[in-house]
């Protein structure tokens, strides 16, 4: 039975994914930052999946303090980790700061699953079989034309649809680099790092945000459901014929041409240096 680590487990995408995981069979090792929607998506699963294995792992992604402890917390299980779905993410409508002084989308978005997953690199090393890593990407990274290694912070002109689609576009550089970093590592462990775009998928992503309403507004018939959503990162996470697949970008389990920006691996390893240092890695 393989273990997987999803975070942003209790809404849309991450809580479609978590129910068919179950479903398949896997432990969950879930992520919230809310015990009381925690307690009602554990039940949820359990009505439809009796015999799931389910551990919540609770924290807030705007603390990285919040995610050391949750990487700390999954390690002290003493549990092998054979996936890790990071999908928690979030949309503002006005510059926001974390608990550590940075912008709320970058440090959720992009900072938290980069601390995330370099905290748990040797646990994903670990295990016997292939180690699956899969982010929750977006479209939105074409709602720029490159990444501002001189202003991740959004300190000047904070446009928030391009500060959203900033972040996403971190989260496929980041896949980029963690595709060529990982296997230095582990050169004989067999791994597959991919990352995907759900669609426009009508969760609490920004709908309490005036920004959030009018995008919600103008692309209301293109909405998916979150199962819909959940799909193309399901297949990375659970399809054979993924194997060994790194650093691509998916939607509708097809991979995608990126545009030249978000191959850009220079920026990719300055956004990785950068990252390092403001999550004192």
């Amino acid at each position: 039975m393989k273990n997987i680590l999803l975070t942003g487990a209790t809404s849309g995408i991450g809580e479609a994914a978590a129910m068919k995981f179950a479903e398949l069979g896997y432990n969950l090792f879930l992520t919230a930052r809310n015990p009381a929607k925690a307690e009602e998506v554990d039940a949820e699963i359990r009505s439809s999946s009796p015999a799931a294995q389910i551990h919540w792992l609770m924290g807030n992604f705007a603390k990285l303090e919040d995610v050391r402890k949750i990487a700390n917390d999954f390690i002290g299980l003493g549990e092998p980790l054979d996936l890790l779905f990071s999908n928690a993410g979030l949309a503002t409508g006005k510059r926001e700061l974390s608990h550590d002084g940075f912008e709320m989308m970058f440090a959720v978005n992009h900072l938290a699953p980069f601390l995330l997953t370099n905290l748990l690199l040797e646990k994903l090393c670990e295990g016997e079989g292939e180690a699956r890593v899969v982010l929750t990407a977006s479209a939105a990274y074409k709602f720029v034309n490159e990444l501002n290694v001189d202003d991740l912070q959004w300190q000047s002109k904070f446009k928030p649809m391009q500060a959203y689609g900033h972040s996403k576009l971190a989260n496929i550089l980041f896949t980029q680099s963690l595709a060529q970093k990982l296997p230095e590592r582990a050169p004989r462990k067999s791994m597959a790092i991919n990352c995907f775009h759900p669609g426009f998928v009508g969760t609490g992503l920004a709908s309490d945000t005036r920004t959030g309403k009018i995008v919600m507004g103008l692309f209301r018939p293109f909405i998916r459901s979150g199962m819909k959503g959940a799909e193309t990162g399901i297949y990375l996470a659970t399809d054979p014929e993924v194997h060994g697949r790194m650093g691509g970008y998916y939607m509708d389990c097809k991979q995608q041409k990126l545009k030249p920006h978000a191959r850009d691996m220079k920026k990719a390893e300055a956004l990785w240096q950068a990252s390092a240092e403001l999550c004192g890695l």
